[in-house]
């Protein structure tokens, strides 16, 4: 069966997401350069997420054509960042983004309401 490239390119960045997951939630495998190098492979930069602009990492986001909940994955990825090298910057970053799903995804979610809740 074919796969349309959109396909892929979903299917690509979940499963870079996942590795991304990985290295954060696990201890032993907590490697901080490898996390910024696997989040490039997304076509995102540490300065990106660190240091853009609200409204431009989000409109590079949607340029990038990230469903919502790879957004909200890599919200959860950023505050679990957060918990291993604390950076309020990262918990803003995360808090944004919980915020543009909500906001802009015309979707009610109350478990991204409590997590922004948490943070």
């Amino acid at each position: 069966m074919l796969t349309s490239k959109k396909d892929e390119i979903q299917q690509r960045l979940n499963s870079i997401l996942e590795k991304l997951s990985g290295i954060t939630f696990v201890p032993e495998n907590w490697n901080e350069a490898l996390y910024w190098t696997t989040l490039e492979e997304t076509g995102l930069s540490q300065s990106d997420v660190l240091a853009k602009e609200e409204k431009l990492f989000f409109q590079q986001l949607i340029d990038l054509k990230w469903p919502w909940e790879h957004i909200e994955k890599l919200a959860d990825i950023l505050v679990a960042l957060d918990a291993k090298m604390p950076n309020q910057q990262l918990k803003e970053r995360a808090k944004n983004l919980y915020q543009f799903i909500q906001k802009e995804s015309k979707m009610f979610s109350f478990e991204i309401m409590n997590k922004i809740g948490k943070l």
